[in-house]
């Protein structure tokens, strides 16, 4: 039998540490994209629960590419000439914490043109209107604008967007002004 010196039986080294409180998540109700419709559905969830995993998720992480529309471009060429997945990922973090109000996020797409590329690779043309609730006073909250997407299928069979172009069809309104604002 092992005897324990009565010391280390009442020594402070044994002393708990103070519970750590529990970590809140984003909800997810992601599903498989096996179809294009279910990835953008799959954004448009991500941004009603303000979900950046979910958002990313969406995204070609190793080679995806955002073209602002021309008139955001203009004057900003060194932000979105090395624009990348982490500077999505970083643009929606800085939106998320900067939500006035967390819930009325929308996100809503209609179609306008799809072309089928080859097996795997689309090209999705379509309007959006984007609803973000952020506290930034100098930028609206509904953002519209029309989305070209280049979606293609990663070694999963799911759709992911390899590309995005955004164009401006309302002035001050694209997504585009949303991403330069957040970006910084």
């Amino acid at each position: 039998m092992l005897a324990i010196p009565g010391f280390l039986l009442g020594s402070s080294c044994f002393t708990p540490r103070p519970a750590a409180p529990p970590q809140t998540s984003v909800p997810s109700t992601w599903i498989s994209p096996t179809e294009y419709s279910i990835l953008l559905s799959n954004l448009s969830g991500a941004i009603s629960r303000n979900n950046v995993q979910d958002y990313l998720r969406c995204l070609q992480k190793d080679n995806f590419k955002f073209s602002p529309a021309t008139v955001v471009y203009t004057g900003n060429q060194l932000i979105w000439d090395i624009w990348s997945w982490n500077s999505e990922r970083d643009y929606y973090e800085n939106v998320i914490t900067q939500l006035g109000i967390t819930t009325g996020n929308q996100l809503t797409f209609t179609l306008q043109q799809l072309q089928f590329l080859n097996n795997d690779t689309l090209k999705y043309i379509g309007n959006y209107d984007l609803q973000v609730n952020h506290l930034d006073t100098s930028l609206t909250k509904k953002f519209k604008g029309q989305a070209e997407l280049i979606m293609g299928l990663n070694g999963f069979n799911e759709w992911e967007i390899v590309s995005w172009t955004d164009f401006e069809t309302t002035p001050d309104s694209s997504w585009s002004r949303l991403k330069l604002k957040f970006s910084q």
